[in-house]
């Protein structure tokens, strides 16, 4: 496999996380029993995007701040409308319109943080999926190279040593399946052995469907041939691999999916969503279950969180989790504050009335 044509397989968040993170941090000769590079390279990755978007943070929390005065403001106005034009759609459409420009509120800008949020996911999502393709690939070509050289000198060995050719090939065979289960090494995180495989009941080593296959869990990597995969791999999936000689073990015991979920639901609960506004023309029973379909994604967030755990990379779940945390502190660090300098308001305005009675 050509390593130029590989190397076009990195989008630009897998370049910087891969070729630029990554081979940062392996220079730092970290200790791989434990937490790999890897593991390390997505943490600061992770913590490097949060200190990049926390402005955009900031912006979306004094945008939501600002959207939740004005929707207390217009809430009568639009209630009063809703009454009176229950009946007349094209004029219910009009008026909502009327008092959304009267305040200045825009329904777009609401949804803009939900959207500008999806978007950086999606957009990181395909890094990580690019850096552990990409990775994967380059371990195969590695192990390829060691299998091959090995056996071609194992067997010229062999037949200089006065061995037939069956001889010299079944100790050349041994000779390069004992090379590349030498120069392999897992890259491992906690108690996760692959950090590139799920951490789930997924075996460390994929075999040539996962590696080849396409869909949720696969790798989708192309051009290869399963014989050429299986006989230099099938040592190392015999090695790490759960099977029937008692080796091997699950890559993981699902604790990062089930933190991730557990963190986002704790987020779900702790963060209240803004309130949604009334699309132009909505009645309110359609507002209300609006609303209903916003409680509900509540908890279809977590449950899509981890889904992505369990079907892709510990590297993604790693991810998720840091940056679930950080945003977590954030969220409770922002509440905790603007709830101080809203009582602090409150003071302000009750001791001005006084002093004006």
């Amino acid at each position: 496999m050509d390593f130029m044509s590989l190397a076009t397989e990195l989008n630009l968040v897998g370049k910087f996380v891969y070729n630029v993170l990554y081979k940062w941090v392996s220079s730092w000769g970290i200790d791989g029993s434990v937490i790999g590079a890897f593991g390390v390279t997505v943490i600061l990755f992770t913590l490097i995007l949060k200190l990049i978007t926390s402005p955009l943070d900031i912006w979306q929390k004094l945008l939501a701040r600002s959207n939740a005065r004005k929707m207390e403001i217009m809430k009568p106005e639009l209630d009063k409308i809703n009454k009176l034009y229950a009946n007349d759609r094209n004029q219910l459409m009009l008026k909502q319109r009327e008092v959304y420009s009267k305040y200045k509120y825009s329904t777009f800008k609401a949804c803009l943080p939900t959207i500008v949020t999806l978007v950086v996911f999606m957009v990181v999502f395909s890094g990580f999926n690019s850096s552990v393709k990409y990775h994967n690939s380059v371990v195969f070509d590695n192990l390829q190279n060691v299998y091959e050289t090995t056996y071609a000198t194992s067997y010229d060995q062999g037949i200089n040593d006065g061995k037939s050719a069956q001889e010299a090939a079944t100790a050349a065979t041994e000779a390069a399946e004992t090379a590349v289960i030498d120069s392999y090494e897992l890259e491992r995180f906690l108690l996760t052995d692959n950090i590139f495989m799920p951490d789930t009941w997924k075996n460390p080593i994929p075999d040539a469907s996962t590696y080849a296959g396409t869909g949720m869990g696969k790798l989708g990597i192309s051009e290869i041939d399963e014989t050429t995969y299986n006989k230099v791999m099938q040592p190392i999936i015999d090695e790490y691999n759960f099977n029937d000689k008692g080796k091997g073990a699950w890559n993981g015991y699902l604790i990062l999916p089930v933190l991730v979920m557990v963190l986002s639901i704790l987020s779900s609960k702790l963060v209240k969503p803004p309130e949604q506004p009334q699309v132009a023309g909505q009645t309110e029973e359609q507002a209300k279950m609006q609303q209903s379909q916003m409680k509900t994604m509540q908890y279809i967030m977590p449950l899509m969180m981890g889904v992505f755990s369990l079907f892709y990379s510990t590297a993604f779940s790693l991810y998720m989790f840091v940056s679930s945390l950080f945003s977590l502190i954030f969220n409770v660090t922002w509440n905790a504050v603007q709830k101080k300098q809203d009582a602090i308001e409150r003071d302000r305005l009750m001791s001005t009335t006084v002093k004006k009675k």
